[in-house]
């Protein structure tokens, strides 16, 4: 019987943030090394020599879930054979997904800060690299578009975002379909449906 190979240094590290997200989101600051060393199959020495602290390790989940790769590599995967509503509606569903994984966090870390130090969100080049990622995607639909790039890029980002808020109770907010086709036709009937 051969022994399972042991992990690196970065894998473990993966591991214990995997552990620890699912963990903050259910009891916020107040969980334990000994639940994040339960909840990753380890010894509670191993998240010492991991991360150095408990604050450490709570503060890599953060950073990872404010790390844009995923988002990246979902919008990267959107399918060339999708039309331009298809993309958007994809997008839209990707920011979103990432909105709720964020806000959820960082409701769940929030009430129990300390007033000294307080996690704040790696923001670094989150937006451009998102961007740039939707610009791949919005280059296919050039000849589409009445807007440049950036401005799309934006509009696209600006209604994902909204429609999350809790101010946004509308039940389009919820239907990236629907977001979709407020970013793409507007408010406005088109010259083509008022036509006889």
């Amino acid at each position: 019987m051969s022994r399972a190979q042991p992990m690196t240094p970065d894998e473990r590290r993966r591991a214990l943030i995997e552990a620890t997200r699912p963990l903050l989101l259910e009891h916020g600051l107040t969980i334990t090394t000994r639940q994040i060393a339960e909840c990753a199959d380890v010894a509670e020495g191993t998240i010492f020599r991991a991360f150095g602290t408990k604050q450490s390790l709570i503060e890599a989940v953060v950073e990872d879930c404010f790390a844009p790769a995923p988002v990246i590599a979902a919008i990267d995967a959107i399918p060339a054979e999708f039309d331009l509503e298809d993309s958007v509606t994809w997008m839209v569903k990707i920011l979103q997904a990432r909105i709720h994984q964020v806000r959820s966090l960082m409701a769940a870390i929030s009430p129990g800060q300390p007033h000294g130090k307080r996690l704040r969100p790696p923001h670094r080049d989150f937006h451009q690299a998102i961007d740039e990622a939707l610009s791949r995607i919005l280059a296919r639909f050039d000849d589409q578009l009445t807007v440049g790039t950036p401005t799309a890029c934006w509009a696209i980002s600006a209604m994902a975002f909204a429609a999350v808020m809790p101010l946004a109770d509308h039940p389009d907010a919820a239907d990236p379909r629907q977001i979709a086709r407020l970013i793409l036709h507007g408010i406005a009937i088109g010259t083509e449906d008022t036509a006889c």
